[in-house]
């Protein structure tokens, strides 16, 4: 709750610049810091990343203040990002909306908020967790209901930040044993080879990327399935509207899930006029997802991300475009009843290619077996319209040749860059394209 992270104007500068300044680019995420707020004005202090300067916006209401601070933040990251990909399609921007740092809706300021609170801005008008830093711990209340006396409560989740880019969680004692056992009874009668969603390019088989079984659990189908369910959007802070049947999934001994993302890019799919209008030719995405440890593997297992960012904010081992390669980047162990929280979309609704993410193989006895469970949450309703967006109208950017042997081998390269083939074709494009890639 806000009341629970209120603090003086001196501690919230202080975390307004913490993070503003993490190691790591976020479009989309301001942090301001209430200055006053009477029935006729609120007063904020934004901190602006360009020049480094605190500015001080006046409104009568959070729309006013909204309003007003666009035009100064809205390009406050200048700096080009090949892993970060917008649609070709010209789509309605996003509503920003204000949250409080523990994910609540700020709509009425008079009401909800008091000098020295931090407050944080979302260009993509859904609450995604601030990382602060590697290691960072924040402790969520979630609700439980008690297996044997059906008694409803709440249980504190740590949360530890894992991964900045993408913004990654690793969470502690999610699940109870009861829910897992009953999440694999559930999935064992049911489960099916687990397909894969193909683009336009796409010539991969499906037995080279992903080699598991899988089943989904009815929405709301029990009050077991709807209490994992309130619970996951409890700690996301997302709306229940948002979410998809919960999948489950079942890995025995050599199957894997090869580095894929879990956002449908609008650029991929020009000949699928279905899948374009799914994703509202790039306004709707899969923002969060939330991955549940049914089982533990001692040895294997592992969700990895191979274009995570360090401490530093540099890649742990530069990616090679191995998507087998489970060991180059991140990579988080399966514990029983623990979770993953990671985020597809950055703060403005644009995806996140560093969230590129797979299954190892589980390794050791004959009989070893990984469970586990997808919770995949969306930025909007699917909301059903005919309406179509035309393509932008984008200039190819520039390819630069500042350096000895930094150059293309196509006049292409640049227009190819430009809508994201560097990240999706890395193999081809690092080796061809450098220039274009910024790979120099």
């Amino acid at each position: 709750r806000m009341a629970d992270v209120r603090m003086t104007m001196p501690e919230c500068l202080a975390k307004q610049r913490k993070l503003t300044h993490i190691p790591a680019i976020w479009p989309g995420f301001h942090a301001l810091c209430v200055e006053s707020v009477s029935p006729s004005e609120l007063v904020v202090l934004a901190l602006v990343r360009g020049d480094d300067s605190v500015r001080t916006v006046r409104g009568r209401s959070v729309l006013d203040v909204l309003d007003a601070l666009k035009p100064l933040l809205e390009s406050d990251y200048g700096q080009d990002d090949p892993t970060i990909v917008d649609s070709v399609y010209a789509y309605p921007p996003h509503a920003w909306e204000l949250f409080s740092p523990v994910g609540e809706h700020i709509t009425h300021a008079q009401v909800q908020l008091s000098a020295g609170d931090l407050a944080c801005v979302y260009e993509g008008g859904q609450f995604i967790w601030p990382g602060w830093e590697i290691g960072h711990v924040t402790n969520i209340e979630v609700p439980v209901v008690d297996a044997s006396t059906r008694e409803e409560g709440w249980r504190v989740v740590p949360i530890t930040t894992v991964s900045l880019r993408p913004l990654a969680f690793e969470l502690s004692g999610f699940l109870t044993d009861e829910e897992c056992a009953f999440i694999i009874e559930y999935a064992s009668k049911r489960l099916f080879p687990s397909p894969l969603a193909h683009m336009d390019s796409s010539n991969r088989k499906e037995e080279d990327v992903r080699t598991s079984t899988q089943t989904f659990m009815t929405r709301g189908g029990s009050r077991v399935i709807l209490n994992l369910e309130h619970r996951a959007h409890n700690l996301t802070r997302l709306p229940y509207e948002l979410g998809e049947s919960i999948q489950v999934v079942k890995y025995q001994k050599g199957q894997k899930y090869g580095a894929h993302r879990d956002f449908f890019s609008a650029n991929d799919y020009h000949q699928q006029p279905a899948m374009l209008a799914s994703v509202e030719y790039g306004a709707r995405n899969r923002l969060a997802t939330l991955f549940w440890y049914v089982s533990s593997v001692h040895d294997g297992g592992e969700t990895f991300f191979p274009r995570a960012l360090n401490a530093s904010g540099v890649e742990y081992n530069p990616w090679n475009g191995d998507h087998e390669d489970c060991y180059r980047g991140l990579a988080v162990k399966p514990i029983k009843g623990n979770a993953v929280l990671f985020y597809s979309l950055l703060p403005n609704g644009h995806l996140d290619e560093r969230s590129l993410h797979g299954g190892c193989k589980p390794r050791g006895a004959d009989d070893v077996v990984k469970w586990g469970a997808n919770q995949w949450i969306w930025n909007q309703p699917q909301r059903h319209h005919g309406k179509t967006f035309p393509r932008k109208d984008r200039p190819a950017r520039p390819a630069s040749s500042s350096r000895p042997g930094c150059e293309d081998a196509s006049p292409d390269c640049a227009a190819w860059a430009a809508t994201g083939e560097c990240s999706r074709n890395p193999s081809y494009m690092l080796a061809s394209c450098r220039a274009s890639c910024g790979h120099c």
